[in-house]
């Protein structure tokens, strides 16, 4: 019975004294979970949400991957801060690339060229980010301008962004993808645009001419730029954006001109031409423009801070 019993307690000592011996070494190594979750509760910053680990994906889904060394560690900036803004204000990232997908875009034997470039652009700009007057900026960036990059209180009626200021990028004037010309047939026109214009419209669409239907669109306001800030169609006012969204343009820096009986749309650039012109970003670091001059080419007044090391 005493063997018993001196069993018992020291099964219900190990019981006991097990809790407390963890708890005594935690607390001596400083890893007492339930101190850790209590500081990562409180101290939950916008930095300790973001893993560097996703930038390559991202940046190789932004970038072609022959972009030049001082260009590709922009968009690394560009990746960064686009990333720890939407952590903030908690929308979603960046959309990426994975390495599966990477392989089959650029091939096998280009992978591990291509990978250690995106490392390189990341690692050496590390930490970096771009902020005005304290917060981190929409780094907002396109393929290539129109010849020259849109001011966004033009775009949108107020001075939320104001560091989006329209500069010269007529270097994009060389890009392959500066100018587009596509031609509609008058109905081809109406019916990839129907939401566009009235029921009329669209039932004389089998009669009506190129030089008639144009007469119903007219072009009421660009910006500085040359990019369409407003067009009235049908009586109804619609934004260029809008236009180039339903019809695939590359831009909203259009013209349109009956020809031949077809109505010929013709584009500048490529994007919605705010912020970096990624063409245009190539040729500055062609032409020995550091990552930093760069970025302060295209975005006005910001400023540069590390966040972590």
């Amino acid at each position: 019975m005493k063997h018993f019993l001196y069993r018992i307690l020291c099964a219900a000592a190990f019981f006991i004294l097990i809790p407390v011996a963890f708890t005594f070494l935690f607390q001596r190594n400083g890893d007492n979970p339930l101190q850790k979750a209590e500081f990562l509760e409180q101290d939950q910053t916008t930095e300790a949400l973001f893993d560097e680990d996703i930038l390559p994906g991202i940046i190789a889904n932004e970038i072609s991957m022959d972009t030049e060394l001082e260009a590709m560690k922009a968009q690394a900036v560009i990746a960064r801060t686009n990333c720890l803004r939407a952590v903030e204000q908690g929308e979603e990232l960046p959309e990426g690339l994975t390495r599966g997908e990477m392989i089959r875009l650029w091939g096998q034997e280009n992978f591990t060229e291509y990978y250690n470039r995106l490392e390189e652009s990341i690692s050496s700009t590390k930490g970096v980010t771009m902020v005005y007057q304290g917060d981190y900026i929409r780094a907002d960036f396109h393929k290539s301008s129109a010849g020259y990059t849109r001011d966004a209180a033009e775009l949108y009626g107020n001075e939320d962004f104001p560091y989006l200021k329209s500069v010269d990028s007529r270097r994009d004037l060389s890009s392959v993808d500066f100018l587009k010309v596509v031609f509609y047939t008058p109905k081809q026109f109406v019916e990839k645009g129907k939401e566009l214009f009235s029921e009329e419209t669209k039932n004389a669409v089998e009669e009506i001419t190129a030089e008639q239907l144009l007469s119903q669109i007219v072009v009421t306001k660009r910006d500085t730029a040359g990019y369409v800030a407003e067009v009235t169609i049908d009586g109804t006012v619609r934004s260029g954006e809008e236009l180039r969204l339903i019809y695939d343009w590359n831009s909203s820096a259009f013209s349109l001109k009956e020809v031949e009986g077809e109505i010929r749309v013709v584009t500048k650039g490529f994007g919605h031409g705010l912020g970096v012109s990624l063409y245009g970003a190539d040729q500055l670091a062609a032409g020995g423009y550091a990552y930093k001059d760069i970025l302060k080419y295209f975005y006005n007044g910001i400023e540069f801070v590390t966040q972590y090391d």
